[in-house]
């Protein structure tokens, strides 16, 4: 996870072509089903939130690092839009539309064990310890004095507990995938400037133990989710230093507390 807080370094011009796009593809789509040449049996399928969900995956495609959880965005939303798509063709799939629950856990047990392949095989590995694991208590602390690399943490199907001992703390990743995690920050400090941390959640719950009077900015998506600062804020709060939260919650969440 990197701590970085320049721009990408694209070109001012292009910022926003993505979206622009995307509108011209919203509008010729609607056109398109408007006048007939598209069917209308595809307009509950495209303009649904199963379809955002996909979306926001494919977007993530465009980030570094970022190719996993893009995945895991797309693998959840194709699963929830299979129901849409069963009741729009109803001769392509026979019975399925109105009998959903009969293909629903298979289903959901292809999209979990996709969603394992692709953390096993294409996300960062740096610390794969806590996959599958009853909860455990960790403590961190780099010894080489290198803090430049972050902390990164994966938990799959289990939970685990994760003590920063750093002096500073200088961002990383936290996933939680079918399990919960907890990331205590009230033994370290943040750099001078923005200090990211992303978290994840999908079916499962993080806990951020932070001090109260850190400045933190949530900058999370969620998609039937959510995640809230429950802590007690001290003054006074320190404005030259903010840990930024990003990522994801998908039928998960979490909380920060102090």
């Amino acid at each position: 996870m990197e701590t970085l807080t320049n721009n990408t370094g694209y070109p001012h011009r292009f910022r926003g072509l993505g979206f622009g796009v995307l509108l011209i593809l919203i509008g010729a789509v609607l056109l398109g089903i408007n006048f007939g040449f598209i069917p209308q049996a595809y307009k509950s399928i495209i303009f649904s939130w199963p379809s955002v969900v996909i979306l926001i995956g494919l977007c993530h495609f465009r980030k570094k690092h970022q190719f996993a959880w893009g995945t895991v965005w797309v693998i959840v939303g194709a699963f929830f839009l299979m129901p849409k798509i069963f009741r729009a063709f109803p001769e392509t799939f026979p019975g399925i539309g109105d009998n959903f629950a009969a293909v629903y856990w298979p289903l959901l047990l292809i999209c979990a064990g996709l969603i394992l392949i692709t953390f096993r095989f294409l996300a960062p590995k740096k610390d794969w310890s806590d996959y599958w694991k009853n909860k455990t208590h960790h403590y961190h602390q780099k010894s080489t004095g290198n803090l430049s690399s972050g902390f990164e943490k994966n938990t799959i199907f289990g939970s685990g507990e994760h003590i920063i001992l750093d002096e500073v703390f200088k961002g990383g990743e936290m996933n939680a995938i079918f399990g919960g995690a907890t990331l205590d920050l009230r033994r370290t400090t943040l750099p001078e400037g923005d200090t990211y941390l992303e978290v994840n959640a999908i079916f499962g719950g993080i806990t951020l133990y932070i001090p109260g009077d850190w400045t933190v900015v949530s900058q999370l998506d969620a998609i039937f989710g959510g995640f809230d600062d429950k802590r007690r804020i001290i003054e006074p709060v320190d404005k030259t230093r903010r840990l930024i939260v990003k990522g994801s919650c998908i039928f998960g969440g979490g909380e920060i507390v102090g």
